[in-house]
């Protein structure tokens, strides 16, 4: 999300005439896009911008503090870290505009409403026929905010309720990104399965349906998935087209139900075994993906093994672990945090290392297959070899050149070393 936003950034600050630089020493302006969802994230941001205004010895640079801190802290941001602009996730899209306004005025410098009048728009189509780092590839964010309300998320706080944008207008711009050369998107939001629910606008399967017959579109990848909205209707669509990524992320957080009620989750550990029984009997070949938070305030030893039980069942083929980190603001925040830092730091390794054994048994069975793959880069090894992801979101190296970036290959698996596949390019 926060590298769809960027680029919007990027968009805004170039339309109203600013040069971007590759260091920050020979910036006038400095803008930091920010995250929230963890504690750690908050402080590197922090560190970041201490390090800038610790350089900046003459005080001539305009420090921009932008995203998710930026409205979850606010005028803090101004009276304790030296930022001249602080905007929030709704506005950031806009920052050009608001920088030309203040460059040489003393305007506004706070800009964290979340009314819906100020929501910057999400789909420019100007941005059609703008290149980017990798220009066959876009993010386009197709929802704004959240409701759910999980007890350890921020997001409700700092992106707000949640906001569907048009499908008419999403399937037009996604078409013209076709005909200016994109053949990759990755569809954005909070809660992509939630698209439509707060208007009478198509749900999330029909547009995911409707941009599945875009021509020239190869894949399509969306983020983030919720249990309680992964419905068979989704999962039919993806079967049914051949350019949607076979990678599903579908984030589980505990599989203790009391864990789970308590973080808000709205589903069952059954409902989302029922899940993956769906994807598996309808989807012959697929990846799942998901996330988890040990140590959840209550959390005990019998919970921590029912998340252990859930690993070893499905096995994922990847996860993304990390242990409980409070947030302020949000209502774990109030809860006691009952389980001991070192409890929490052995369970996460456990976790880890069971779920890497898994990680790596899934990628062996790709051996000897073939894969559709869209290279994104040279391999760091040798120029003769590029990288990219395949349709189940595996990492793969295999042989090529530059000619081979951007575009749709076939590739033949010969082996893992690590948690790569590596192979060779056959179509």
């Amino acid at each position: 999300m926060n590298v769809g936003d960027s680029e919007l950034i990027r968009l805004s600050m170039n339309r109203n005439n600013f040069n971007e630089v590759s260091n920050p020493k020979d910036a006038y302006i400095c803008i930091f896009n920010t995250c929230s969802i963890r504690e750690h994230a908050e402080k590197r941001a922090l560190g970041r911008i201490a390090a800038v205004k610790g350089k900046d010895k003459r005080g001539d640079k305009l420090i921009v503090v932008a995203g998710c801190m930026a409205q979850r802290l606010g005028k803090e941001l101004i009276k304790k870290s030296g930022a001249d602009i602080v905007v929030g996730p709704y506005q950031s899209p806009n920052i050009g505009d608001i920088v030309s306004n203040m460059v040489g005025l003393e305007n506004d410098r706070l800009y964290i409403s979340q009314d819906k009048s100020n929501l910057a728009d999400r789909i420019p189509y100007e941005f059609i026929n703008i290149r980017g780092d990798d220009p066959w590839h876009k993010w386009v964010t197709i929802t704004h905010g959240c409701e759910n309300f999980c007890a350890y998320c921020i997001v409700p706080l700092t992106r707000g309720k949640l906001i569907s944008f048009n499908s008419d207008r999403i399937v037009e711009y996604i078409k013209g990104l076709t005909e200016s050369g994109v053949i990759e998107i990755t569809l954005l939001g909070q809660n992509v399965n939630q698209y439509g629910k707060d208007s009478d606008d198509i749900p999330f399967y029909k547009l995911l349906e409707k941009i599945s017959s875009v021509e020239q579109l190869v894949k399509i990848n969306f983020l983030t998935s919720h249990p309680m909205d992964f419905t068979e209707d989704i999962i039919r669509v993806i079967n049914n087209s051949i350019n949607i990524s076979r990678s599903i992320h579908l984030p589980i957080q505990s599989g203790s139900d009391n864990i789970l009620k308590a973080m808000n989750r709205k589903y069952t550990s059954s409902h989302y075994y029922s899940i993956i029984e769906k994807i598996d009997k309808i989807i012959s070949d697929y990846a799942v993906s998901t996330d988890f938070i040990v140590g959840f305030p209550g959390e005990t030893d019998d919970d921590f093994n029912m998340t252990l039980e859930v690993v070893k069942n499905i096995k994922f083929d990847e996860a993304f672990m990390f242990a409980f980190s409070p947030r302020d603001g949000t209502p774990a925040y109030l809860l006691n945090d009952s389980v001991d830092e070192n409890v929490k730091q052995l369970r996460l390794e456990e976790l880890i290392s069971i779920q890497r054994k898994f990680s790596l048994e899934k990628l062996k069975k790709r051996v000897n297959k073939q894969e559709k793959v869209i290279a994104d880069k040279i391999s760091k090894r040798s120029n003769l070899e590029v990288s990219g992801k395949t349709f189940l979101s595996h990492p793969i190296v295999f042989t090529g050149d530059h000619n081979d970036i951007g575009r749709e290959r076939i590739v033949e698996i010969d082996e893992v070393r690590g948690s790569t596949l590596f192979g060779k390019k056959i179509g």
